[in-house]
């Protein structure tokens, strides 16, 4: 699909490309390395743990090939990359799936990230409108945004994820209570189990998607940044505060 519409800019003539990625498209990588608090230029290296991060990983690469690239009418297509994180807002999708967990066990949340786990969370509005400002100077100034990449980032504490939700969900319900911590073993064990239970029914019936070891291993591993990077290259600076997210 990225392919596809960078071959698409350079016929019809559209100049310019901010490609949206992820913090996915980095890491964590298989050995489960963290990322303390890094920038765009920390040397992290690996393979991805995620499918969906290398898939991002690839179409990076594609984008950053395309930088400078001819186009039919004989002008070049300039391009630049933004790295979202843990995006939420009124319809996260993740969000209502916790909430609905909650509220199943009398109000509690329960949580799989071990208390020394760091993340970053960025409000949508957020966002979309670093998207915005960087498509603007991208026009204005590509002799400095050209091949560039920028973590997406807000007044939202970075700090452990699940007090981050747990903020998030009982702002909008005060019964939502922090509840405790599922052990990694526990949930290895679940996923196997589930594994085994889906092989043995899958003539028969099929379940219902569960956690697996990726996405579990992703979870459990510190990974955050800090930067200033996109305030500094085009003057991007939060359109709403963390109390307003």
């Amino acid at each position: 699909g990225t392919e596809n519409v960078l071959k698409a800019c350079c016929v019809l003539n559209v100049p310019y490309v901010v490609y949206t990625s992820s913090v996915a498209a980095v890491g964590p990588n298989t050995l489960h390395e963290p990322m303390f608090r890094g920038n765009e230029d920390t040397k992290y290296s690996g393979e991805v743990e995620l499918p969906y991060g290398k898939t991002k990983a690839m179409a990076e690469k594609l984008v950053f090939e395309a930088n400078g690239k001819k186009l039919s009418n004989g002008g070049k297509l300039t391009t630049c990359i933004i790295r979202p994180n843990t995006v939420y807002g009124e319809r996260a999708t993740f969000l209502q799936e916790l909430y609905s967990y909650a509220k199943g066990r009398n109000g509690v949340f329960n949580y799989l990230e071990p208390e020394n786990t760091e993340r970053n969370y960025t409000y949508v509005g957020n966002v979309a409108w670093m998207h915005v400002l960087a498509a603007r100077h991208l026009q204005l100034n590509p002799d400095l945004l050209t091949g560039q990449v920028y973590y997406s980032y807000d007044d939202t504490p970075t700090r452990k994820g699940f007090l981050i939700n747990h903020q998030l969900l009982s702002s909008a319900d005060p019964s939502v209570r922090l509840g405790s911590h599922i052990p990694y073993w526990k949930m290895w064990l679940l996923i196997q189990l589930h594994r085994i239970i889906k092989v043995i029914l899958s003539p028969f019936w099929k379940l219902q998607p569960f956690l697996n070891l990726p996405l579990l291993n992703t979870i459990v591993t510190t990974f955050s940044y800090e930067t200033d990077k996109a305030s500094r290259h085009f003057g991007y600076k939060p359109l709403f505060t963390w109390e307003e997210s």
